[in-house]
């Protein structure tokens, strides 16, 4: 049940991994710094400016250790971007390492369009995305704000290209005051800046050469500048994929019992950033949604258990006009690669009904997978693996599962956890097999019952817009 931790984390490690002076005064030059969760060490970021006759260069690394299942696993994520004299994006390649697996994004801007690359264990796509001017990377907006300069009141707009993501986020920004903060030893006069993207509000206390000298997130991430050996020094133990999902539990007043067979649930989620946050489907009906006294908002909905079966057989190939996408493959969704085509053919074999043929692949991604809290990129690494999280069950369910033509999207959630007596984040498909059909291959469900609730749909989308959520939100029961 750890959902996308990874791109989460990563996304805000690489919000002020591009920290450095003011575009007026960019000379070569480095910086490290150490990332924390909850006060506990998660990694470090670097950052190293080359100024050229023609471009400007930042290298960048983020690098964070965790402990699941046992193992150690360490993501490392490198990348170049490089801009114009007036910080605008020429190229950038990523690199993201996990464990052996690697995920490889390069663009570059022609025009008002980038043209980028993905590349991962059987998969490679060339893309072309409109990019309209003023656009910056997320990995160096930092200088982008720095370029506008630093004065109590100022405030500011950009549209951001999240690289990891391979998608766009509005950001806004705002100097706060000026104020004293304890530094090596001295007391150094900052600037204190929130900015917010992509779902994450932090707070930074800023040098006057523009260093950030510490940055926090609502979510409970640090950042704060070390020197190079205390931030390589990871120290002993990582920290435990289970902190996260225990910190970021949505705790109730009484727990469920047997949520496996809960029916329906009438619930209030509150703390929500926008009026519209909680989407409405075939099993999740929003009842209403209030404004608070805080400016956030609070929607009652009810959520039911999935039907047990469709009213009418479809049958294979189907085809979903509106959406084509969800027949598509993607870097994280290999559905044409042979080895996810040939465990198609044998899990499927000669069916030829749409939710039957999704029953079997259900039911074999849950029997051949085994339940660990460790990261793939993608279904073709869990394929590979055996093993995995949440979304590594329904990465491989939903290549398969598009392979053999039944349109297949990934949703993103929370689900109640009997272990931790609370909801914990979570993933799982939706088929379409002449309507919709929610199932959960991590679970063994055929129909998921009514505590797995719909926060948002996709890979890369779906997994940023939970940021809106993850340590916010809260959940009140009203009739189970």
């Amino acid at each position: 049940m750890k959902l996308a931790w990874g791109k989460i984390i990563a996304l805000f490690l690489t919000a002020t991994v591009g920290a450095v002076a003011p575009a007026s005064a960019v000379t070569d030059r480095e910086d490290w710094s150490s990332s924390y969760f909850m006060g506990q060490k998660l990694g470090f970021n670097h950052a190293r400016v080359e100024v050229g006759p023609k471009s400007i260069r930042v290298n960048t690394q983020v690098f964070f250790r965790l402990e699941a299942g046992g193992a150690v696993q360490k993501t490392s994520i490198t990348q170049e971007t490089e801009l114009t004299h007036d910080l605008q994006l020429i190229r950038f390649s990523l690199l993201q390492e996990l464990m052996g697996k690697r995920q490889k994004i390069e663009g570059r801007v022609a025009g008002d369009q980038l043209i980028y690359e993905v590349t991962t264990r059987g998969f490679y796509k060339k893309k072309t995305l409109p990019f309209p001017p003023g656009t910056v990377p997320a990995s160096t907006v930092w200088l982008n704000i720095l370029e506008r300069g630093l004065k109590v009141g100022r405030q500011g707009s950009f549209n951001l290209f999240i690289e990891s993501f391979q998608t766009f986020a509005p950001m806004s920004y705002r100097v706060l005051r000026k104020e004293a903060f304890s530094f090596e030893g001295k007391q150094v006069e900052t600037f204190v800046v929130q900015q917010e993207y992509a779902g994450f509000q932090t707070t930074l206390w800023v040098a006057p050469d523009g260093s950030v000298l510490r940055e926090v997130s609502v979510q409970g991430f640090e950042s704060r500048k070390e020197p190079e050996a205390k931030a390589r020094d990871m120290g002993p133990h990582a920290l435990s994929v289970s902190s996260f999902i225990t910190l970021s539990l949505v705790e109730i007043d009484r727990p469920i019992t047997n949520s496996f067979h809960q029916d329906r649930l009438k619930i209030e989620v509150s703390r929500l950033a926008q009026v519209d946050s909680v989407p409405q489907d075939h099993r999740q009906t929003v009842l209403k949604t209030v404004k608070t006294k805080q400016g956030t908002f609070t929607t009652t909905l009810v959520v039911q258990r999935e039907v047990n079966r469709p009213a009418r057989s479809a049958l294979l190939p189907l085809q979903l006009a509106e959406n084509p996408s969800l027949l598509e493959e993607t870097s994280q969704i290999q559905s044409r690669h042979p080895m996810i085509r040939a465990l198609m053919r044998e899990v499927v074999a000669s069916e030829t009904d749409a939710w039957r043929a999704a029953l079997k692949i259900n039911h074999w991604v849950y029997q051949n997978m085994e339940k660990v809290l460790v990261d793939a990129f993608t279904a073709l690494d869990a394929l590979h693996d055996r093993k995995g999280e949440c979304q590594s069950h329904t990465n491989l369910f939903t290549a398969i599962a598009r392979a053999a033509g039944i349109p297949t999207k990934v949703v993103n959630g929370l689900v109640y956890s009997n272990e931790f007596k609370g909801f914990v984040y979570h993933a799982w498909p939706e088929v379409w097999v002449g309507e919709w059909r929610a199932l959960d291959p991590t679970f063994g469900q055929d129909r998921v019952d009514a505590t797995h609730i719909k926060l948002s749909e996709g890979n890369n989308e779906g997994a940023l817009k939970l940021t809106e959520f993850i340590g916010i939100v809260g959940i009140k029961i009203i009739e189970k």
